[in-house]
């Protein structure tokens, strides 16, 4: 009684159970519920909100206590209040008891509320099944239930997650059922959800006992593992799984290899990747293409520029003939470090996979670098020898780098040059704004005039972005409000309207 008294004492209940009073009123008649004004209604709301989290504070820490029965009387008072306020306890709250209620081992008990909750139409969330799957993994050992229960989550609007999974095949564990354990660790993963720290402890037990009975997961098994691994930033513990197979007579993957690298690059232990892909030969790795552009790649983030060039030497070496991408990320670093000689030598002269990409990464670091004079030879090299057509980045950089050298003539040309196959609102954005900043109203004018002789209808969005960046730069003072009116007249003039951006049929 002491129990329950104190646990009384932990909630004052606001609204009087129908028990409370020694008068009989089987003969009276109930007057009518009064009609609460939007305020009260409100206040009522909070005192229930306040009321239902005070009794589930109460419920978990009898629960703690192994008080099971006050926590069951104190959720029926709970509900009795509910039911008076005309309002239902939260998931929240049958979550607790049901989970009290496992814990003490009340199958029966925790199925009956389960569906009294249901019944009550509130929705279960991935935590009442977690429950419900811990009972029957770990209580009730009736793992057909459990799986039952995970297949039939969907059905109440809710996914398994991390915790479902890892309360199976602990359960599984427990009682040696090591195997199926596994396979539910790759039904897991399968899913996207990765292992908890506790579930890496149990796979470690499902591995071990399993070798000592002869049986073996596959290397895609444990590339899955090694990789749920990775992402947690295990690294180490990763690098020992692929040793493990190589004890068992499994050969990394390259898959089993990028896994591995790139949880090392992820952490900056650079020490230990690059002798590791250096000697991915002699450890009979099969260390592909991806693997060294994973390594390179995070090398170049990190500003890592000589051990990039290491690391290409290294695969001409092994034979290993590097794709796009690895191209593009020497590039790329050897531009940042201003070797745009280096560079042009590689792309004009060696024939390597170039693409367009690569074009406009030394696009960009030829203006950077100051070297504006080069890039209308590389443009020319890139459409005319190479035959690469250029993109929206392209037309961008280059409107840009003309404009940062005050080349607006030749900057309004080159977007010009951009029309000839498509509206390009990148290249266009940019040029405008430069313009306006500079306020070249001449070159914009004669921007729209080109739009509309090549046969583009006035896009109204183009027309706002306009608007918008001279008012941005100034023009709606009073001393240049005369220039925004020209260049109005100048876009807008008579018989000139603004449509949705599109091609005019019929002119080229």
């Amino acid at each position: 009684m002491g129990s329950s008294a104190s646990a009384a004492a932990l909630l004052v209940l606001p609204f009087p159970s129908p028990s409370s009073s020694d008068d009989s009123d089987d003969g009276k008649i109930l007057p009518p519920s009064p009609v609460l004004e939007p305020g009260q209604q409100q206040q009522l709301v909070r005192r229930w909100l306040d009321l239902e989290r005070d009794c589930n504070m109460a419920m978990k820490a009898l629960s703690r206590a192994g008080d099971v029965e006050q926590v069951v009387d104190l959720f029926y008072e709970l509900m009795l209040s509910a039911s008076t306020a005309g309002v239902v306890p939260s998931v929240l709250c049958y979550n607790t008891l049901l989970n009290a209620l496992v814990e003490d081992g009340r199958a029966a008990d925790t199925r009956k509320v389960f569906d009294e909750m249901l019944a009550a139409g509130v929705a279960p969330n991935t935590s009442s099944f977690n429950i419900l799957v811990k009972l029957y993994a770990w209580q009730t050992l009736e793992f057909h239930l459990a799986y039952d229960e995970i297949h039939g989550m969907r059905g109440h609007g809710v996914v398994p997650d991390t915790g479902t999974y890892s309360t199976l095949v602990t359960g599984l564990c427990r009682v040696g059922r090591l195997a199926e354990a596994w396979g539910v660790l790759d039904w897991m993963l399968q899913e996207g959800c990765l292992p908890m720290v506790h579930t890496f402890d149990e796979v470690d037990q499902v591995l071990g006992v399993l070798k000592t009975k002869g049986l073996k997961p596959s290397a895609v098994t444990y590339n899955t593992y090694m990789d749920a691994l990775s992402k947690k930033g295990m690294a180490e513990k990763a690098l020992q799984l692929v040793e493990n197979m190589g004890h068992e007579g499994l050969k990394p993957t390259s898959f089993t290899l990028s896994i591995v690298l790139n949880c090392f690059c992820f952490n900056s232990k650079y020490s230990e990747v690059i002798p590791l892909l250096e000697r991915s030969t002699e450890l009979n790795w099969c260390a592909a293409v991806v693997a060294y552009n994973t390594v390179m790649s995070r090398l170049c983030d990190t500003g890592r520029w000589s051990a990039i060039l290491e690391l290409w030497a290294d695969m001409t070496k092994k034979g290993i003939i590097p794709n796009t991408r690895t191209f593009n990320i020497l590039i790329h670093s050897l531009c940042i470090r201003g070797k745009l000689s280096v560079v042009k030598n590689l792309v004009f002269n060696h024939g390597l996979p170039a693409n367009v990409v690569t074009y406009n990464t030394l696009i960009h670091w030829s203006y950077y670098h100051g070297k504006a004079s080069d890039v209308d030879n590389v443009f020319e090299y890139m459409t005319k020898v190479a035959d690469i057509t250029p993109d929206e980045v392209t037309y961008t950089i280059m409107v840009d780098g003309l404009c940062r050298q005050g080349k607006f003539d030749e900057a309004t040309d080159c977007f010009k040059e951009s029309l000839k196959n498509r509206l390009l609102k990148d290249p266009l954005t940019a040029l405008i704004n430069r313009l306006g900043h500079n306020e070249r109203i001449g070159n914009i004018l004669a921007i729209f005039e080109e739009i509309e002789r090549q046969g583009f209808v006035r896009c109204h969005m183009i027309f706002d972005d306009t608007i918008r960046s001279f008012c941005r730069f100034g023009f709606r003072q009073h001393t240049k409000m005369f220039n925004l009116e020209f260049l109005l007249d100048g876009i807008l003039g008579p018989g000139k309207e603004v449509y949705p951006a599109c091609k005019v049929r019929g002119k080229r």
